[in-house]
């Protein structure tokens, strides 16, 4: 299989692995990294037509479940992945069209969409699904994701503005949100210098609860290195001199977000139409890490 192809496929294994952790039966194991629910939105939109189950079962859930969804946080997305405004658009208008709610990226009038009603959700407690769990206890206000992110990096005291960059969020709504956890004693700040360190206070019923937590994973940044790969794939650039320049470019311009989120790193030594094999190869690595 094509290097292209085969890490299109890892994707579409890893969005329907990231729908089953949160209920939806598509078949296959469910994820065991932490979902981030706009990213799967935004990587379904784009890419889910391709598995058409997927695309079903996801507008289902959505439309049943979508309130779950930060709409701000999902125009966030979109925009650092880079994806076609028309397609998420669309997806929107499904799920508005079929009763759920209205994200503000929505661009126009809703479309009609009758749901098939066989997304019947029971309990989130699949650990993968944690971050959404949360949202359905604390709401969609960026606490619930700052408990998330807390959980899934035991030992761990981020300070407001590493917060603010894994959330998606600006640092003053994580100051004020790490506030009222604080006061309701689920957070612990430590004054480290001129910083202020979060770390998860050590409540037994809490941490119970919670029960197993799932892989830390930054699906977002993840999912945005894979897009642009995609991207450049589908451009189809008949020379193999200039499609080897324009893939060395490539990874060097992703290479920060490659390193942040634990992706393997393209070799760059190669130059010429020598870095096309080393291209070819990365994609392969990076296939097999987003392959569920």
């Amino acid at each position: 299989m094509p290097a292209s192809d085969n890490l299109r496929t890892a994707l579409l294994d890893r969005l329907a692995a990231g729908w089953v952790a949160l209920g939806v039966s598509v078949g296959g194991p469910a994820d065991r990294t932490l979902v981030d629910p706009e990213a799967l939105i935004v990587m379904t939109a784009l890419h889910g037509r391709d598995e058409p189950r997927v695309h079903e079962a996801a507008l289902d859930w959505c439309v049943k479940l979508g309130t779950l969804v930060n709409g701000a946080r999902l125009r966030t997305i979109a925009g650092e992945v880079g994806s076609d405004p028309a397609a998420l658009a669309g997806f929107a208008a499904l799920v508005a069209g079929g009763g759920g709610p209205r994200w503000p990226v929505l661009a126009g009038p809703p479309v009609p969409y009758r749901s098939r009603g066989k997304v019947q959700v029971r309990d989130l407690r699949e650990p993968a699904a944690l971050a959404v769990r949360l949202r359905a206890l604390f709401g969609v206000a960026v606490r619930a994701d700052i408990l998330a992110v807390l959980a899934t990096s035991p030992g761990s005291a981020p300070s407001l503005a590493d917060l603010a960059a894994t959330t998606r969020s600006t640092k003053r709504n994580v100051a004020i949100a790490v506030r009222t956890l604080s006061l309701g004693g689920a957070v612990e700040i430590d004054h480290v210098a001129n910083q202020q360190r979060v770390r998860l206070a050590a409540h037994r019923g809490f941490s119970e609860w919670l029960g197993p937590l799932p892989e830390p994973a930054d699906w977002a940044t993840r999912f945005t290195v894979v897009e642009a790969l995609l991207r450049f794939d589908s451009a189809n650039i008949a020379s193999p001199v200039a499609r080897a320049v324009e893939a060395r470019a490539l990874a060097e311009r992703v290479l920060p977000l490659v390193r942040r989120t634990g992706l393997p790193v393209p070799d760059t030594r190669a130059g010429g139409e020598a870095f096309q094999r080393a291209y070819e190869a990365w994609q392969q690595g990076l296939a097999a890490t987003v392959r569920p």
